[in-house]
């Protein structure tokens, strides 16, 4: 999703005609001759030992680049699969992954049931700390620390579901987007905008360098790109990220009371840069990630154009679209300004979004094609309580 300072903007990509056409023709001749010699892998997955079927796990042969998710029913048909042996894995949010191996004859059909351990989350006692400082960034170590490395495992795993749905399952969103300035106990909105956007945006991360600024003078702007679900279990955050196991608190969920654990994460003292700290909460029963917070590190390093900003903070929930599978429900991003003695209370710019349906082209197993969502009671000039916004708590 788009950051609350300024919106970053997407190259197109364009191609000559004649080479679509042939590359077009290559593909279809090679795709026929494998198929010839190729089968099918077919089969359920299940929990161990209760045997239940475990739908949207994810069956992937790596070697190949092919996945495919398992149905309401637990079961997974991946067609063309080039005859031979082949190294698979099957994982699951909130499961062990497990390899298999599986031979593919040409025209056949090979069964894989697959059974998956349930990764029980510890929950302990914990007291509440202040902020310590990231000395020494990366990843925890299990003997140690075995809750931290525990759920740093459990949030992999959900960034891993998510880029299967994103390039397996391309999807869109249909959502509305709000601009306005908190003042005191509300949001007064300024635009209020309907809009369609890429499902998923994987941003390359870069460490310090979340904000940028390009031009001169006047032209002169800034960028802050804020990183998704998908960076932020990669190996250049996790190597400059320190991770923190919280405790457990009790929310509201679809299907009543849940408790979520909450993953800190702080970005390294060593960085001098604006980066950011986060905080993650996974549903202890599903490992599911409910709720995301990002916020801006080392705001005052800021480029001078944006040193009147103190702290930015954004807030993402996650809508469930299937068992295991989730998907941006809301986002609520806020600049909170510095103060000026004697002038009372700033306007901190605010940015909204709330999706209102999500549209696949060509869903997951048994999931519909497009799950609308009841749309916002957002109007140009009104205002919004600051008690109904996800990041408006002071920081």
């Amino acid at each position: 999703m788009r950051s609350p300072i300024m919106w970053v903007s997407c190259l197109a990509c364009r191609a000559w005609a004649g080479m679509v056409c042939i590359a077009i023709l290559g593909a279809s001749t090679l795709a026929h001759a494998q198929a010839n010699a190729a089968g099918t892998l077919t089969g359920t997955v299940r929990a161990t030992p209760t045997g239940v079927a475990l739908p949207y796990a994810v069956v992937s042969i790596g070697a190949l680049g092919l996945e495919r998710f398992s149905g309401a029913d637990g079961r997974f048909v991946m067609p063309n699969v080039p005859a031979g042996t082949h190294a698979v894995t099957v994982r699951r949010i909130g499961f062990v992954p497990q390899p298999f191996t599986v031979t593919i004859t040409a025209g056949g059909i090979t069964t894989l049931e697959a059974q998956l351990v349930q990764i029980p989350v510890r929950l302990t006692a914990m007291k509440v700390r202040p902020a310590e400082p990231c000395k020494t960034p990366g990843l925890p170590d299990p003997a140690k620390f075995p809750e931290v490395a525990q759920l740093v495992g459990l949030l992999r795993e959900n960034a891993a579901t998510a880029r299967t749905l994103a390039t397996q399952h391309p999807f869109v969103y249909s959502q509305y987007r709000a601009l306005g300035s908190l003042v005191n106990d509300s949001v007064h909105l300024v635009s209020v905008v309907a809009e369609r956007m890429v499902g998923v945006r994987e941003v390359l991360y870069r460490p310090g360098r979340v904000v940028t600024t390009t031009g001169r003078g006047a032209a002169r702007s800034s960028v802050m790109t804020l990183p998704t679900i998908l960076d932020l279990t990669d190996k250049a955050f996790i190597d400059n990220h320190c991770f923190r196991y919280s405790g457990s608190s009790v929310h509201a969920g679809a299907q009543g009371d849940e408790t979520w654990v909450r993953l800190d994460v702080r970005a390294s003292d060593k960085l001098r840069s604006p980066d950011v700290h986060g905080v993650f909460y996974l549903d202890s029963a599903t490992a599911q990630l409910r709720r995301m917070e990002l916020e801006l590190s080392r705001a005052d390093r800021l480029p001078p154009g944006l040193r009147s900003v103190r702290v930015v903070q954004v807030t993402t929930t996650f809508l469930e679209i299937a068992p295991g599978l989730s998907v941006i429900d809301d986002v609520c991003g806020i600049n909170w300004i510095r103060a000026n003695s004697g002038r009372g209370e700033p306007a901190h710019p605010a940015e909204l979004q709330h999706v209102a349906a999500v549209h696949c082209g060509a869903p997951p197993p048994d999931v519909p094609a497009t799950r609308e969502l009841p749309p916002p009671v957002w109007v140009k000039g009104g205002r919004i309580a600051r008690t109904a916004l996800s990041c408006a708590e002071l920081p």
